[in-house]
């Protein structure tokens, strides 16, 4: 298996922080509020306790999960498919048949851009598959790679066969 780029885990850090503010915010706010605002202490003791909870879920979603994302998430190209090894906590591998792929798309936006990786977005007839964090010059490497796959199963007999 081939490895994302080494980045990838700031990239992540950084992206999980700037969508956890939100969760922080609220958070605050309701710290600040008065009781009055509930009706009632327990209201908003239970509400914090809630909260707490989503807080100290965010922290470890943002903080714990994503330093293990380049020792979990890799790539590799088979002569007749692609395998995407994705997940921390729940781990999976995706086989994508090389005679199934339809389109190959290479996206990175601006954060992505500033961590100079990219994402590889791979369509087949039922379904797309996405790995992010693939350095940007090494995406086009992996789409050139996979075209010559697929040509090679174009120019082959099985599609002859397949055909039928």
């Amino acid at each position: 298996m081939k490895k994302l780029a080494k980045n990838i885990n700031l990239y992540h850090y950084v992206i999980r922080t700037l969508l956890s503010l939100i969760v922080y915010g609220v958070f605050i706010l309701l710290l600040l509020l008065p009781v009055e605002t509930f009706g009632e202490s327990i209201i908003k003791t239970s509400v914090l306790i809630a909260l707490s909870v989503i807080v100290f879920i965010v922290l470890v979603a943002n903080f714990i999960l994503p330093a293990f994302i380049y020792k979990c998430y890799g790539y590799s190209i088979k002569e007749d498919y692609v395998v995407f090894q994705k997940g921390v906590l729940f781990r999976r591998k995706d086989y994508i048949p090389i005679k199934r792929i339809q389109h190959i798309e290479k996206m990175h936006g601006p954060i992505q851009t500033l961590f100079n990786i990219s994402s590889l977005i791979i369509y087949t007839a039922g379904s797309n598959d996405m790995l992010l964090g693939l350095p940007i010059d090494q995406a086009d490497d992996i789409i050139h790679d996979i075209r010559e796959q697929l040509q090679l199963y174009l120019d082959s007999d099985e599609v002859k066969e397949d055909d039928r």
